[in-house]
């Protein structure tokens, strides 16, 4: 295993920003619990990516303060958390209000490739590497409820692997540049679906074709924060973890197929949208 250890305190602003303009909140407190996700799969030759954090703290919107952060550590296998799978990283006790970032301190990231071999990244301490992950709008916590929220990890633009990447054996290492989102479950939803090709008969459904493992990538136009999922085995794709908005949804050409966008998809909260794509043949 090849390590590199690093020596550097880095700040990474992930998604969108938002305005500290709320105003100061009441000295009334609930809970706020932070969940980690990772629904973007991994790329070609990546079996797993394993990360440390020492450290989680939630920041007010009220004031752009961090509170106490909990020093609970967690190490956690990003290949694990496909789809709707979730990871509890903390539970915080905050005031009623907004708040639109969390700060994690990473210490560490390890990446197996399929044939075994691994390579990681140490970030030695006191010095190492804080990720401040932002989301499109504020978690909103309220008087007496509990609030769920999630950070949802992408691991395929986090990644970067270094060398031939055509073939396993000739990967000599990767850069970790964290990509990540903060989202309110309380106002978001999700986009479902099938992925086929017409097989030659536009006119004609029920000999349309399945298609696993086809990107799919769902995104806000104007803005920098996208989630791209692929098909399973049947061809079905579900997208998790969107807040509530108009989206764009973008499947690129293939030697197959021809590429496909579609506009003004519509996520609501706590529902399910339902896009199917059907992909002309090349």
């Amino acid at each position: 295993m090849k390590t590199r250890a690093c020596h550097f305190h880095l700040i990474l602003l992930l998604a969108f920003a938002t305005p500290a303009c709320d105003k100061p909140t009441s000295s009334v407190f609930s809970e706020l619990q932070i969940r980690l996700a990772a629904q973007s799969p991994n790329q070609q030759h990546v079996g797993s990516v394993v990360v440390r954090f020492s450290e989680m703290a939630v920041r007010s919107a009220a004031n752009s303060e961090y509170g106490t952060p909990g020093a609970v550590p967690h190490t956690i296998d990003l290949a694990e958390l496909g789809g709707s799978e979730t990871r509890i990283l903390d539970v915080f006790s905050v005031a009623e209000g907004r708040y639109d970032a969390a700060r994690l301190k990473l210490d560490g990231v390890t990446v197996t490739l399929t044939n075994g071999s691994q390579f990681s990244e140490v970030f030695s301490p006191p010095l190492g590497v804080e990720i401040v992950v932002q989301g499109s709008t504020p978690v909103v916590v309220e008087r007496n409820r509990k609030a769920d929220a999630v950070i949802d990890f992408d691991p395929m633009r986090s990644i970067t692997l270094e060398g031939d990447t055509r073939q396993v054996h000739d990967i000599t290492g990767f850069r970790f540049q964290p990509r990540a989102r903060l989202v309110d479950l309380a106002s978001s939803g999700q986009v479902s679906g099938t992925v086929k090709h017409d097989n030659g008969t536009p006119a004609v459904l029920r000999d349309d074709v399945p298609l696993p493992g086809y990107p799919i990538t769902l995104f806000q136009p104007g803005g920098t924060d996208s989630v791209t999922v692929r098909t399973n085995d049947s061809g079905r794709y579900t997208v998790f973890f969107m807040p509530a908005g108009s989206y764009a949804m973008y499947v690129p050409q293939t030697e197959a197929t021809e590429a496909w966008t579609w506009e003004n998809i519509e996520v609501t909260t706590a529902s399910t949208t339902r896009q199917d794509i059907v992909l002309a043949r090349r």
